[in-house]
């Protein structure tokens, strides 16, 4: 008769219950209001361990990219203060995720309890990425509430955290009190932190002079809970993360924000493509941030762990993680802005070519020559309605003026002075309205009319000089940490295989910080910045990185190899023949008698053995010699 299961599962599940679950997975007997972390056999109680991430998981790990992503849209990297902002905003989601996550590869089953707990969780992204707009470095008058809003958010993620390990509380304390006693203080951590957050809303109510970076008291908050549940983790093993399936959610999440730097791609093919179509640079640009991407998740999966981490590498595994997605985020980032500008750059030059070209003899009549400078900014499909309507607006005015002037006139007159000025502007709008519609702007807002071309390009060019040093420095911090991740992952198995690889990443880390010294010297940098190498330049190092790896698998194939094949050689060493002294004794004829007849008769020829004085002290292999004693 099929048992049926109670309806309410509290606090217990029955040893009927469990086998139940064990040997009819495929049939489903209903969602318990909640469920025990714990699954009982005839060993005892062991905590149930998933082998993968579950479909909820993910479904949490999808809001944790759109709040990235909603973020990144509103959030212009171009200076200092942003580049803080935007780590300190992928800070609050990020150790959020991670405090959920840790409780989610050890305690979480599904059940309605469980489900109701993930919508909060989910409901608290939401809020997040409501409140992300308005995040900035320095809390203000105009934004204060954005960080009340957050405060009160983080508090009330951790008071369900607190809820969900206080619950758990219930099923251990019986079969498991170490575990229990750890998932306790865990609690406790998790109570505490939230009043602080708690205190923290009337912190930023306040008018002190602490007030601009009392946010900043939240990465303490941080780090106290990822250490202390870590820390808690090793003192009380029953709680820690072996057998879990961290490294698999750590490397899921790395997944989709690559696949975050792959929507990047896609952007800028439709800023750069659309317009006029594939052109062989546009191609070029493209596939340099393409490659970039691809590249970046091929090394880092390359070097994911392929067994199971010892306790300490394992969380450090883990805790390196939000460094290395940082930099990831930034250097995604970072490599889409450069890639924009070196599309910039090349319609600016085709413009200056098209201005050197009216003037070469034979020159065109200068309604001929308007129209082809007309039909050279048309060609660029600006989308001036992205920001960039004042500058059209001149664009059309500097066009006709030029119509009634003439265009190249001899040096020194006054006509001279005056077309050079026209040309002058109407280079600066051009360049002002490339970078408006790209969505690549200074910190405030510039009247360019005050501005000469060269200054309008210096201006610009200090903007994207900040672009390429942060580009950089997170490259070299991510091979930096590429390394680290290589050394706890045991990517090669012989040591000095590891040793080269490692030092090979911390060469490479090294000399693309040295590219950073470029930007002391403007002609040099913008010859380097306006050039497809920079876009490449990460992508060899990480193309060198595989190829030595790739290198030194070789070897170690090959090592395998021999050592098999001497291996084999030792196997197939003739045994001894018979010397005089010894006796042989005849093989059993095993398979002809049956195994009672086989061990009787063994028995038999060792008690006559032991009878005439010989003595066998090894298990005797047929055809083998015997030694006979004196």
């Amino acid at each position: 008769m099929l048992l049926q299961p109670r309806f309410i599962s509290i606090f217990h599940q029955s040893y009927r219950d469990s086998l139940l679950e064990k040997h009819a997975p495929t049939q489903y007997h209903g969602l318990p209001w909640i469920a025990s972390p714990l699954s009982q056999t005839g060993d005892g109680h062991h905590f149930y361990r998933h082998s993968d991430a579950t479909p909820i998981e993910l479904f949490f790990d999808l809001f944790f990219v759109a709040n990235l992503s909603t973020f990144t849209a509103t959030h212009q990297i171009n200076n200092v203060h942003a580049l803080c902002a935007y780590i300190g905003f992928l800070g609050v989601i990020w150790f959020t995720w991670l405090q959920v996550t840790l409780f989610d590869v050890r305690f979480a089953r599904d059940s309605v309890f469980e489900r109701v707990c993930k919508a909060i969780q989910l409901a608290a992204m939401v809020g997040f990425a409501s409140a992300g707009s308005r995040f900035s470095t320095s809390v203000r008058e105009e934004n204060a509430w954005a960080f009340q809003s957050l405060t009160l958010i983080l508090a009330g993620s951790r008071a369900l955290l607190a809820i969900q390990y206080t619950v758990n509380i219930a099923f251990l304390h019986r079969s498991m009190r170490s575990a229990a006693r750890g998932v306790s203080y865990t609690a406790l951590v998790f109570w505490v932190t939230t009043l602080f957050y708690l205190v923290m809303y009337l912190a930023f109510s306040g008018r002190n002079g602490l007030r601009p970076r009392i946010w900043s008291v939240w990465f303490v908050l941080f780090g106290v809970e990822m250490w202390t549940v870590t820390g808690l983790s090793l003192m009380y093993r029953d709680i820690g993360f072996r057998d879990t399936h961290l490294n698999t959610r750590m490397g899921l999440l790395t997944l989709i924000i690559i696949g975050e730097g792959v929507i990047s791609i896609t952007r800028i093919v439709n800023k750069t493509v659309r317009p006029g179509g594939w052109t062989k640079w546009s191609f070029v640009h493209i596939l340099g941030v393409t490659t970039n991407v691809y590249l970046v998740w091929q090394v880092y999966f390359d070097v994911s762990p392929r067994h199971q981490l010892g306790k300490f590498k394992q969380q450090l595994w883990a805790q390196l993680h939000f460094p290395f997605h940082v930099v990831l985020i930034l250097l995604l980032e970072g490599s889409q802005i450069l890639a924009l500008t070196l599309d910039v750059t090349l319609k600016l030059k085709y413009l200056r070519e098209t201005l050197l070209f009216v003037c070469e003899a034979p020159r065109p009549s200068i309604a001929r020559a308007v129209a082809l400078i007309r039909s050279t900014i048309d060609d660029m499909e600006i989308p001036f309605s992205r920001g960039a309507t004042q500058e059209l607006a001149a664009i059309s005015s500097l066009l006709e003026a030029l119509a009634l002037q003439p265009l190249c006139p001899d040096r020194g007159t006054f006509d001279y002075e005056y077309t050079a000025d026209l040309f002058n502007d109407l280079t600066g709008n051009v360049t002002a309205a490339l970078f408006s519609s790209m969505e690549i702007l200074p910190r405030k807002k510039v009247d360019i009319s005050l501005l000469t071309n060269q200054q309008l390009l210096e201006m610009y060019m200090k903007l994207l000089a900040f672009v390429y040093i942060y580009f950089f420095v997170v490259a070299s911090i991510c091979m930096g940490l590429l390394a680290a991740f290589q050394v706890l992952s045991h990517r090669h198995e012989i040591h000095f295989h590891r040793n080269v690889s490692m030092t090979v990443r911390m060469f490479l880390a090294i000399s693309l910080a040295s590219l950073v010294s470029f930007a002391s010297y403007f002609p040099l940098a913008y010859s380097f910045m306006t050039s497809p190498i920079i876009l490449y330049a990460f992508t060899l190092t990480l193309l060198f990185v595989l190829l030595v790896d790739r290198l030194l698998d070789h070897f170690a194939s090959g090592r395998d190899a021999a050592g098999r094949r001497n291996g084999e050689s030792g196997a197939e060493l003739e045994c001894p023949a018979t010397t005089p002294g010894m006796v042989e004794m005849d093989p059993i004829p095993v398979g002809k008698i049956s195994p009672s007849e086989s061990v009787s008769r063994s028995m038999t020829e060792r008690e006559s053995i032991r009878r005439s004085g010989e003595l066998v002290a090894m298990q005797v292999q047929p055809g083998w010699p015997i030694p006979t004693l004196p």
